[in-house]
């Protein structure tokens, strides 16, 4: 029985990070699509989990970055690229107006 409780432990502490809640009104561009917005800077979301639900996490990261892109008044963000492999720790992007 102890042993059934230490497999569920971690998915029970998954719930408790926040949802990834969408943000569709900040799009997802790329640099030739914002080459004529105006820039107004940079934004960042962290992944709330990692291992098993890093794929929720990083989801969660970037709806993060495009809610602050959203507050600086943004419609398109332009996320920096990462290698297929690399650990995310941190999600990080420029936001634009267009």
């Amino acid at each position: 029985m102890r042993y059934l409780f230490l497999l569920v432990l971690p998915c029970g502490l998954g719930a408790c990070a926040q949802p990834a809640v969408a943000v569709k009104t900040v799009n997802e561009s790329s640099m030739r699509a914002v080459a004529s917005c105006e820039k107004l800077g940079r934004v960042a979301g962290i992944p709330g989990v990692y291992g098993p639900f890093a794929a929720l996490g990083l989801k969660d990261a970037r709806n993060a970055a495009k809610r602050a892109a959203l507050e600086q008044g943004a419609t398109d963000i332009v996320f920096d690229p990462v290698a297929p492999d690399e650990e995310q720790y941190r999600v990080t992007g420029t936001a634009y107006r267009c």
